[in-house]
């Protein structure tokens, strides 16, 4: 208890007066401002009740008990970890930690494994995380299409995707104008999902290895193909007056063909290695690469796996920091011709 006694003294009319009051710690805090003006007044911590109330001394201003400063610091130390807590997991739930943006407004994934057990489950949940993400990210729904383009994109596309993306929006969507939201079921399953990408030592099916192996089949073409090839070539291209010759690589063909393809002239967003090549030949005449050197760098993951991505169905096509790369070539060229 906090106690204020106050007496005084008339002596013409012989007045006297007292006040005696006592003041909870609480409540001294409320009557501070009032009684201030007679006695600054310092709460005071017991530290062990008696069974007689003792009057308590009054504190000068400012006097802190060493019990009251310890208490303060574990206060201040149990606040600052729960901030950094809180800050880890929010950075650990952003989708900025595990989605980057291209410049064609799909989302990148950071990783391939979403801790599904089997394929069906790693394409059921990365497309949770990618609408979940996307909602986020930009603030509306995701398109189906979009949706369909952007697994193509991060090389887990199939021809199974379609229909376990159905599945999956019948019950864990919100679906309007062919656009997709998540509903509370999805973002519980989002939730869970979360925590299991946090869990370093759980591993998905890595589906992703058997869709990174050569195969023949990226070379065969088909009479379409063959028709859109002579189709292209006649697409005027900013790489018209630039001198291929200057490549010196095997990769570097393959990423203008690439890149001329996917970026300049858009007709795909991802393509043969087979037609990516007939292409390259009969655009540029001066190109001197072989067939089998133009494959052996697109295969080549050690050392290009930062240039060349492929989707599920065995489509090549660039990472953004190959985009960069190869629109570094024009600048270059603009400013040498100028």
């Amino acid at each position: 208890m906090n106690s204020f006694s106050l007496e005084e003294e008339q002596s013409d009319n012989n007045y006297s007066r007292k006040l005696n009051l006592s003041f909870t710690d609480t409540a001294i805090d409320k009557v501070a401002s009032v009684l201030g003006g007679y006695v600054p007044l310092t709460p005071v911590k017991v530290a062990k009740r008696t069974s007689v109330p003792e009057q308590q001394p009054i504190l000068p201003p400012f006097q802190v008990f060493e019990e009251e400063i310890e208490q303060d610091k574990d206060e201040d130390t149990q606040e600052q970890t729960i901030g950094n807590t809180a800050q880890s997991f929010s950075e650990a739930n952003s989708p900025l930690s595990y989605f980057d943006k291209d410049a064609q407004g799909f989302l990148v994934s950071k990783t391939p494994d979403y801790k599904g057990k089997n394929k069906k489950l790693q394409q059921q949940r990365f497309s949770l995380f990618y609408v979940w993400a996307y909602n986020l990210l930009f603030h509306e729904a995701v398109l189906k299409e979009h949706l369909n383009q952007a697994a193509k994109v991060n090389g887990i596309y199939d021809k199974n995707y379609a229909k376990y993306l159905n599945d999956l929006a019948n019950r864990s969507f919100v679906k309007s104008d062919g656009a997709f939201k998540l509903n509370p079921g999805g973002q519980a399953e989002v939730n869970k999902i979360l925590a299991e990408m946090q869990d370093s030592d759980l591993k998905g099916i890595e589906y992703w290895n058997s869709t990174r192996k050569n195969s023949s089949k990226g070379f065969r073409k088909t009479k379409e193909d063959a028709q859109q090839i002579e189709q292209w070539i006649q697409m005027q291209s900013r790489f018209d007056s630039f001198d291929v010759r200057r490549l010196d690589t095997a990769a570097k063909y393959a990423l203008l063909a690439l890149y001329d393809i996917t970026k300049e002239l858009k007709v795909q967003n991802a393509v043969k290695q087979g037609v990516a090549y007939d292409y390259l030949v009969k655009k540029y005449k001066t190109v001197s690469v072989t067939k089998d050197s133009f494959s052996k760098a697109l295969g080549n993951t050690k050392d290009y796996d930062k240039y060349f991505s492929r989707t599920s169905e065995g489509l090549y096509y660039l990472t953004p920091e190959a985009e960069s790369f190869v629109e570094s070539w024009l600048i270059q060229s603009s400013f040498e011709n100028q």
